[in-house]
């Protein structure tokens, strides 16, 4: 005898139907956003559609982006989206981020478009060549989908980033590379990464920096700090991105013993600081936003180190923790963010007479970033 009653997944789908049309209906009469405080990143707006954009596919593709940014009640939708998939349909992922073990969410790696890398890797091997008269040192951080793989769920894809790595170390000339996979993999056990964002804790750029610091002719031994625990409330990224809320992180700040003064300026704010850490972030959304104030076109910190060595880091965010470490050991540290920034290296070396050149960035974003390039370019 066959029952009406409908199965779970049936009457799942229905009601999840049904939410999409109600939601599509409100989106309709919604204002647009310009910003998602909860994902900590602009979203799109409503796309210009020409002959041009038609043709080439772009169209279409912003159409979805604008549509997916400027879905009614999103954070909402996230976490019904999660729960249903992660929770009755066992699916490994949400949205790009792997559920893991222990609540760790971790960033599927991207791939890399090879042109743009190959003219990424030829602009950071002309300015080696250019400034032969300083030091050159490039660090690649691999994310926590490579280090911690004993957190994934079972039978995902085995990671694509060591490769990754492994071809731009060989693709670079006259420039040092730091490799600080190895390191990491052998504390991979240790919090090194935060469960709910996409950065590491600042343990993980500590570990890093030791690795980092013998090539740069830095002694990491010369230095001890204590160690605060400043928030144990910290929702990152990609719990808003997965729209799993099962969890909240701990931000520590290594602090070097000792008198280490700096002034902070910030080249996009009439001010400056005597920190390179912004508290006020801790009562914010953006927590990580702590170290360095979150991302700028370019900051200059001045130390009282008396090195005579001048540091140019150009960087993603992943470096805004690790500065923390840099600063006894440079009379001044000029850190760059390429994606904000429109000035070229050219000016900001010879400007600031720089002697040092790291570039640090996380795997992912140095797979998928191009403004590096655009930063780089000779006037």
């Amino acid at each position: 005898m066959q029952s009406n009653q409908k199965s779970p997944k049936l009457w799942v789908t229905s009601m999840f139907l049904s939410m999409v049309i109600c939601f599509n209906i409100i989106a309709l009469i919604t204002p647009d956003k310009e910003f998602s405080e909860t994902e900590n990143r602009m979203l799109a707006q409503s796309p210009s559609v020409t002959a041009k954009s038609i043709a080439d596919g772009s169209a279409e593709k912003n159409i979805e982006k604008y549509l997916s940014d400027q879905f009614a009640f999103r954070d909402a939708w996230s976490a019904i989206s999660f729960f249903t998939k992660c929770y009755l349909f066992r699916e490994k992922e949400s949205n790009g981020v792997y559920i893991g073990k222990d609540n760790y969410l971790m960033l599927i790696p991207s791939e890399s478009n090879p042109e743009a890398m190959e003219k990424k890797l030829s602009s950071v091997n002309a300015v080696t060549e250019k400034y032969g008269n300083i030091r050159h040192f490039i660090s690649i951080i691999p994310n926590a989908v490579t280090i911690m793989n004993h957190k994934l769920p079972s039978h995902v894809p085995e990671s694509i980033q060591p490769g990754q790595i492994t071809d731009i170390s060989q693709s670079l000339k006259g420039i040092t590379f730091c490799d600080v996979t190895g390191l990491m993999k052998k504390h991979q056990y240790e919090e090194l990464y935060y469960h709910t964002d996409h950065h590491w804790t600042s343990r993980g750029a500590f570990l890093a920096f030791t690795a980092i610091a013998p090539a740069m002719q830095l002694n990491p031994d010369n230095i001890q700090y204590d160690i605060y625990t400043v928030s144990e409330s910290f929702e990152g990224t990609l719990s808003s991105k997965s729209g799993s809320h099962r969890y909240y992180d701990k931000i520590e700040i290594y602090v070097p013993k000792g008198e280490h003064p700096v002034t902070v300026k910030y080249s996009d704010k009439d001010e400056t600081s005597g920190t390179i850490y912004q508290k006020s972030f801790l009562d914010t959304k953006d927590k990580y936003a702590l170290f360095l104030g979150g991302n700028h076109p370019l900051v200059t910190i001045t130390t009282t180190a008396d090195t005579d060595r001048t540091l140019l880091l150009i960087k993603d965010s992943y470096a805004n923790c690790f500065v923390q470490f840099l600063t006894p050991y440079f009379d001044q540290i000029v850190v760059v963010d390429p994606r904000y920034c429109y000035d070229t290296v050219d000016m900001i070396i010879n400007e600031y007479e720089i002697t040092d050149l790291l570039y640090l960035y996380n795997a992912d974003t140095f797979m998928t970033d191009t403004s590096l390039t655009d930063l780089l370019a000779f006037e």
